[in-house]
């Protein structure tokens, strides 16, 4: 009888569920916690778990506070390393050593193998997991995958038109199998979300339910 080669491990990426992006939080996602089923039911069934972190330090480029006169969701031009490239400003969120900066508690921290943050740079956002938004630095979380011989990632969290967006296209980029879990991500214009999807897929991001993505990923690894 042939002895089927072990498929090679696949990373949960938990992308930034943190309490500044849950309701009641000062950048909240709408409906931010209707996620929570999918990723808790991704969690019990994943065997590494890397979450993402913003880790904003209080004088960001990407906070309307340090930009007087604007008011947040404006849109600036900004330099950064001899570049221009436009910003949409943000209420200030997830401020290191802040409880709106924490991982939210029910997702236990021994569940989680690594804590990936991003965002630290005053100068420049960060929306992806990988990478900041003018790719000057990359953060640990490739190099993580790479390690544990990941090829495929499944990505959840917040939001899904900004942050899971920029960190699945990049997984793209890094060379993994990309898989999006729909009912584990919301975004901040909702009206958009659709619109995102469909995006994401014709980048190559395979947008599936966490049902599918546990029996036809997770439980075949």
């Amino acid at each position: 009888m042939l002895i089927s080669k072990m498929m090679k491990p696949v990373a949960l990426i938990l992308v930034d569920i943190q309490y500044d992006f849950l309701e009641g939080g000062s950048l909240a996602v709408p409906n931010a916690t209707n996620i929570l089923p999918a990723v808790h039911k991704l969690i019990d069934n994943a065997n590494l778990i890397i979450a993402t972190q913003d880790w904003h330090p209080q004088n960001h480029i990407s906070f309307a506070v340090n930009h007087p006169g604007k008011q947040p969701f404006d849109e600036v031009m900004i330099q950064h390393d001899g570049r221009e490239t436009k910003q949409v400003l943000w209420p200030a969120h997830c401020v290191q050593n802040t409880h709106g900066a924490e991982i939210l508690t029910s997702i236990s921290k021994e569940s989680i193998n690594h804590i990936v943050q991003k965002g630290m740079n005053p100068k420049v956002d960060s929306y992806s997991g990988f990478a900041d938004n003018d790719y000057q630095e990359i953060t640990p979380l490739a190099k993580i995958l790479y390690q544990n011989n990941v090829e495929t990632v499944i990505v959840v969290g917040l939001a899904a038109d900004y942050c899971v967006k920029m960190t699945c296209l990049d997984a793209i980029k890094f060379g993994f199998k990309t898989v999006l879990v729909r009912e584990g991500t919301l975004g901040v214009a909702p009206d958009q979300f659709n619109a995102t999807m469909n995006y994401l897929q014709s980048k190559g991001v395979e947008v599936t339910d966490v049902d599918y993505a546990i029996k036809t990923v997770l439980q075949k690894q």
